[in-house]
């Protein structure tokens, strides 16, 4: 998130506001990429978590070879999948591109396939480090890697090198990340693979939770990917960069908060394995009231600084929407609330019903979209579909949520109440001590 914040005045100088907004249309389709391990590198964390705690090994070991033999299979028919459809011209004519050359855009959606691939079986070693207490690694190097693609991607950008180039040089990168932290998470977990561990018992009873995985990041590419398309479609690609930067912007803010749920994940998930509902209902108050606080005060700080840091940002080349941004910032509160609840049930494999509530809910907001862009064809209002949205996932998750950990909504209030008092009664003593 950082890097988009920095970057983006770097796009807008080089490439300027066309060719940014067409770059940001063509990379609207790793999220769709993404979807290619259907969850399972999800639920298979989790689950392995609980078997690891629980001292069975060797269906750790099944786990994870089902994975890989599973994600690897999908790869290879989406590979052909997009060689076919680009060979038809499908890209080419979906994307009506003026300054993105047609040749190059089959060739750079396969090296963006390419990276994604990569990035996915990174994102799986990432279970050796959570089941071991090591998390924290883990993300350390993962943001290493981050940091030189992104390096690489900016470098490129200011030499101007070919799009193609740029982008081989990112999948380069991502494999030699991928080799390091396989080496390094060998300290922790050593991995058996052959076919002798695949096992159809144990890849049934991932597949549901998997699949329960899978609806989020479809749902996300309908909300967020999915309408970033709507607008270039009917509103063109200038209007995407005023959308995406400001909501770029806005997510600053929650990248903060995101970085809090990712760190609690493998605490929920090792509380649950334990049956710690104690333990599990008090990460639920923390988590909400840290959650709130932050959301609160960077709302508060964006909203009065928002116009001059936007232009300072974008060096004026883009213009300031208030009502956009205070729609975004309105709804990166109500998000923030089912958010903290959320990742509870996901950290638990609980999320099966949540995750088609959550499906059907950015089908609403991607059909909203839609609406709001034929009839008052303006991308401001946009954020009115997530506001709505996010207080019927409120409703919905806190109530799932309190069933898991077997409490009341009136405990669960006090007791998130009693973590933002903690903050502010432990505030003036970090304080005094940072002073010191």
């Amino acid at each position: 998130m950082l890097f988009q914040l920095l970057s983006v005045p770097i796009f807008l100088k080089y490439w300027g506001v066309e060719l940014y907004g067409e770059w940001l249309t063509l990379n609207t389709l790793t999220a769709y990429f993404q979807m290619t391990d259907v969850g399972l590198n999800t639920a298979t964390g989790n689950s392995f978590t609980f078997n690891y705690l629980r001292g069975q090994f060797e269906k750790c070991t099944i786990l994870i070879n089902n994975n890989i033999f599973f994600i690897l299979s999908a790869f290879v028919i989406i590979f052909l999948l997009i060689v076919g459809l680009g060979e038809m011209g499908f890209f080419i004519r979906l994307f009506h591109f003026s300054l993105i050359e047609s040749s190059v855009v089959n060739t750079c959606l396969l090296l963006l396939f390419f990276q994604v691939m990569i990035g996915t079986f990174n994102n799986l070693l990432n279970t050796f480090y959570t089941a071991t207490n090591n998390y924290a690694r883990g993300i350390m190097i993962d943001n290493l890697i981050r940091f030189s693609e992104y390096a690489v991607l900016v470098i490129g950008v200011v030499s101007r090198i070919s799009i193609v180039y740029v982008l081989v040089f990112g999948v380069f990168v991502k494999l030699v990340g991928l080799v390091y932290k396989f080496i390094d998470s060998s300290r922790f977990y050593q991995l058996s693979l052959g076919f002798r561990f695949l096992r159809k018992t144990e890849l049934k009873e991932i597949f549901l939770p998997a699949i329960s995985f899978f609806s989020f990041p479809v749902a996300n590419s309908l909300s967020f990917q999915g309408v970033t398309l709507l607008i270039n479609f009917f509103l063109g690609s200038a209007s995407v960069v005023v959308f995406n930067t400001t909501r770029t912007l806005v997510n600053f803010s929650r990248s903060t908060i995101d970085i809090l749920h990712k760190s609690v994940w493998p605490e929920i998930s090792i509380s649950y394995g334990k049956e710690d509902l104690f333990k599990l209902r008090q990460i639920h108050y923390r988590t909400m009231g840290f959650s709130i606080l932050l959301a609160i005060g960077t709302t508060l700080i964006l909203f009065f600084t928002g116009d001059f840091l936007y232009t300072t940002w974008t060096k004026g080349a883009v213009k300031f929407d208030l009502i956009l941004f205070t729609l975004l910032l309105l709804a990166l509160i109500t998000n923030t609330i089912w958010n903290s609840s959320a990742v509870l049930l996901q950290a638990t494999n609980n999320h099966k019903n949540f995750s088609l509530f959550y499906l059907f809910t950015a089908i609403l907001i991607f059909l909203t979209s839609l609406l709001i862009l034929t009839t008052i064809k303006q991308v401001q209002y946009i954020p009115i579909s997530m506001l709505f949205v996010d207080i019927l996932l409120m409703a919905y998750v806190i109530k799932k949520t309190l069933r898991i950990t077997e409490d009341s909504f009136s405990h669960f209030f006090a007791g998130t109440l009693s973590s933002i008092r903690a903050v502010f009664k432990s505030f003036p003593t970090a304080f005094s001590s940072f002073i010191k």
